[in-house]
C-alpha cells in the first residue's frame, strides 16, 4: 500500500497542475518512479528521508513530498505550487491544490485508482508488471 500511496503522490498531484495524465511507470531503483506522460514529458522520482519522492519532471519542475499526519503527502513544486493530500475512506486519498482544484481517489478492482477531478475530468489505473500503475482517462 505505500507503494501505491507513493506512486499516487507523484502521479495524480501532476494533473492539476500540469494537465497530463501519468500513461504508465515503473519502479525504479531508487524507491521512485519513472512515469511516462500523455502529453509528451516525463518524470523520475526517488524516495526521500520525508516518506516522500523528491521528483523531477522533464519540463524542468521538481517537487518535493513528505508524508503527513492524515496519511497522505504534503507536496511542494518548484514553480511555487503546492498540494496536499488526505486518505479517504474509499482507500484512495483527497487531494486539494493551491490553485483550488481537487481529486479524489478511491481503490479499484484492478490494484489501482478511480479519480475524479475538480475539472470534471475522470482516470482509472490498474496495477502493472513493472511495480507501477498505468492510467486511462
Amino acid at each position: 500500500m505505500k507503494l501505491k500511496v507513493a506512486l499516487l503522490g507523484s502521479v495524480l498531484f501532476a494533473m492539476p497542475l500540469y494537465q497530463a495524465l501519468a500513461d504508465d511507470c515503473s519502479a525504479n531503483s531508487y524507491g521512485g518512479f519513472n512515469c511516462r506522460y500523455d502529453d509528451g514529458t516525463s518524470s523520475t522520482s526517488s524516495k526521500n528521508i520525508y516518506g516522500g519522492q523528491d521528483t523531477s519532471y522533464s519540463n524542468g519542475i521538481t517537487s518535493k513530498s513528505s508524508a503527513n499526519p492524515y496519511g497522505g503527502q504534503d507536496t511542494s513544486y518548484s514553480d511555487g505550487r503546492k498540494s496536499q493530500s488526505t486518505k479517504n475512506i474509499y482507500g484512495g486519498v483527497d487531494t486539494h491544490n493551491s490553485d483550488g482544484s481537487t481529486s479524489q481517489s478511491s481503490s479499484n478492482i484492478y490494484g489501482g485508482y478511480d479519480t475524479t477531478y475538480s475539472n470534471k475530468g475522470t482516470s482509472r489505473s490498474s496495477a502493472n508488471i513493472y511495480g507501477g500503475l498505468d492510467t486511462s482517462n
